[in-house]
C-alpha cells in the first residue's frame, strides 16, 4: 500500500524538469507559429512558455 502510495505521490508531483520540458515544448511551439506568420499566437506561446520557466525555477 504504502509503494503505490508513493508512486502516486511522485507522478502526480509538480518538479522543476517536468516544468522545463514544458516550457521547451511550448517555445518550440512558438518557433514555429512564428515561422509560419502567426506572430500573435507565436507571441502567446512565447509567453505561456515563460510562465512555465517561472514556475520551474520557484520548484528548484
Amino acid at each position: 500500500m504504502i509503494v503505490l502510495f508513493l508512486i502516486v505521490y511522485f507522478a502526480l508531483k509538480d518538479n522543476a524538469k517536468k516544468f522545463y520540458r514544458k516550457a521547451s515544448k511550448t517555445h518550440k511551439k512558438g518557433q514555429k507559429a512564428y515561422g509560419d506568420g502567426y506572430y500573435d499566437l507565436a507571441d502567446e506561446l512565447y509567453e505561456k512558455a515563460e510562465e512555465f520557466r517561472k514556475r520551474a525555477r520557484e520548484l528548484e
